[in-house]
């Protein structure tokens, strides 16, 4: 019986006949203050409008718009033993007055199935500080659901300072503060391009804590942090970040399906004042370090013999960002010659600060006998907290080197002598000259085709060597393979334990670190969009950057997600290897 009337419902359902759409405007508010939002609901009701598109707004000269968003509702209705559906779709926007005066908010207009809407004109009074409240929900309080939501929900963005020098560490934080329960997606990143960025903190899942904020109580759900250092002088800006937000709404009755609140969160935008480095007292040792630093040197070996070569290691570490660092100046030093130094460095972040070293290897190779002294190494850097540069110097440095002479000299009469044996071999039976000759000739092109071809690997290498110190697009490309594997390893393996959470994170990472390893780009600090327009100028297939952003999109919506996950992860993976590989 019941199985009969759930089938007579759906039929009812759909065969309903179609019914006249209705396109309304209205405002919560015709008096608002010149500093306060303005909430204006454009509403679609009528019947199978489930693919109606946005409204068509009028110019709006005297208005700032500061965010959208959209709901859609479903009622069924039971009345005098006649079913009625009825769809409603609120497209909601907050404005911004620019200034006092009458002003009038155009008709809106719609284009939907051959026909088009048009609402009436809307007269707002904008005054210099209004006190009225606005009017109590009525009959269409549904209308502003979106903005009483967004008073629940808020994406803000801090940082610990807006005063600095260029160089200086600021902290930055991405925070929800929401009183309502929410899924999240459509993540877009900050832009950080005026910044060198030190990631300290990434969301991998919602994970809340009780806080008390602008006096209120709220979970708060920490998204993001990093250490930023301004690379120049003038009015920085720290751009918004953006995501959304799906709020689900109660039904309110048996027949009402519910519906989902998508809030379009949007985070203040940071002004910061960076300030030049003062030029008064600047000393010329200074290495470009800003914070508190410290440099130590010491040698791997008192003592070298035969002309090898000892290694001369010198260490500048402390607070603040290490990364960008130069290596100091060597003085020239008769008998010794030094190389180009392997350097290597490492952060992490200890009370708020980012600390770390940076190190530089000389290799040194003596060229006379007797005691080598290495002379004090000074480096200076800029102290933020005095206004001050200070210098640091390490301590003199000895050691002594045996037989250089002898062993370039065992080198060239090693020479003379196998080419004296040469000679005479040559000439040793003049009846198998020929052969003999014939021989050596080949003895002696294939020790020459060896020779260049050890010489042309060798140099080979040391190029190769040499662009990875110095030249960083070329490490990240040259890097980016393995560290692409590793990162889909373990997203199998975080698969094959059902792990989604940790495979969806891994899978996140390795698409972004490839694409910035190999394109020497910093996705971190770059929207989807912007991802995408960069990977489009560098020649990539439009069909490829799709697929990629798709999927980072569906990882992030799958991580923060609190409904059902992806259906089919291992499509996701699949499809993820083929993008690296045809990247």
């Amino acid at each position: 019986m019941l199985r009969k009337i759930g089938s007579c419902l759906f039929a009812s359902i759909i065969f309903l006949s179609s019914a006249s759409l209705n396109f309304t405007a209205s405002v919560n508010r015709s008096e608002v203050g010149i500093n306060e939002p303005l909430t204006l609901t454009v509403m679609v009701e009528g019947e199978n409008i489930g693919n109606v598109p946005s409204p068509q707004l009028p110019e709006l000269p005297d208005f700032t718009i500061g965010g959208r968003s959209s709901s859609q509702s479903t009622n069924i209705q039971l009345i005098n033993g006649k079913l009625t559906q009825q769809q409603t779709i609120s497209f909601i926007y907050t404005l911004y007055p620019k200034e006092t005066g009458t002003k009038t908010i155009g008709a809106c207009k719609l284009e939907f199935k051959g026909e088009t809407y048009q609402t009436q004109p809307l007269g707002i009074n904008v005054v210099k500080d209004n006190t009225k409240p606005p009017p109590g929900p009525g009959p269409g309080a549904a209308q502003t659901s979106a903005d009483q939501i967004k008073d629940k929900i808020k994406l803000i963005a801090t940082v610990d300072r807006k005063s600095v020098y260029v160089g200086e560490q600021i902290n930055v934080e991405f925070n929800v503060y929401t009183n309502v329960r929410a899924d999240y997606g459509n993540f877009e990143k900050p832009n950080f391009n005026d910044f060198w960025v030190e990631p300290v903190f990434d969301a991998q899942q919602v994970n809340y804590e009780t806080v008390t904020f602008e006096g209120k109580q709220y979970s708060k759900f920490p998204i993001k942090k990093a250490a930023l250092f301004p690379i120049q002088d003038g009015q920085l800006q720290i751009t918004s970040m953006k995501l959304t937000a799906i709020v689900p709404i109660q039904p309110t009755s048996f027949f009402d399906f519910g519906r989902s609140e998508n809030i379009e969160l949007k985070s203040n935008p940071i002004y910061i004042e960076v300030k030049p480095l003062p030029e008064e007292n600047k000393p010329r040792e200074f290495c470009g370090g800003i914070g508190k630093f410290s440099v130590t040197a010491n040698l791997d070996e008192d003592s070298s013999n035969a002309a090898e070569p000892i290694n001369l290691r010198i260490r500048i570490s402390g607070t603040g960002n290490v990364r960008t660092v130069q290596k100091p100046d060597l003085p020239t030093i008769p008998g010794l010659k030094i190389l180009d130094p392997e350097v290597k460095d490492q952060t992490q972040m200890t009370d708020n600060k980012i600390q770390g070293y940076k190190e530089f290897l000389y290799p040194i190779i003596p060229q006379i006998d007797g005691e080598h002294v290495i002379p004090s190494i000074r480096i200076a850097y800029f102290d933020p907290s005095d206004n001050k540069y200070h210098i640091r110097e390490t301590n003199l440095l000895k050691f002594v080197a045996t037989q250089t002479a002898v062993a370039s000299q065992t080198a060239s009469s090693n020479t003379i002598k196998t080419l004296g044996a040469d000679i005479n071999h040559i000439k040793a039976d003049q009846k198998h000259l020929p052969d003999q000759r014939f021989n050596a000739d080949w003895k002696v092109s294939i020790f020459y085709i060896l020779s260049i071809l050890i010489i042309g690997i060798a140099f080979i290498y040391r190029r190769h060597s040499e662009r990875l110190l110095t030249d960083r697009a070329y490490a990240r490309k040259i890097r980016s393979s393995r560290i692409t594997r590793q990162g889909i390893q373990e997203a199998e393996k975080a698969l094959k334990k059902n792990d989604m959470i940790k495979f969806y994170s891994a899978l996140t990472r390795s698409l972004e670190g490839y694409v910035g390893d190999r394109f020497n780009l910093d996705t971190g600090a770059l929207t989807k969009e912007q991802i995408a327009n960069i990977l489009g100028a560098k020649g990539v297939q439009a069909e490829l950057i799709t697929d990629l952003i798709k999927i980072i999109t569906r990882c992030d919506q799958s991580r923060f997600s609190r409904g059902p996950r992806c259906d089919n992860p291992r499509e996701i993976m699949n499809r993820a290897k083929q993008i690296i590989k045809e990247l």
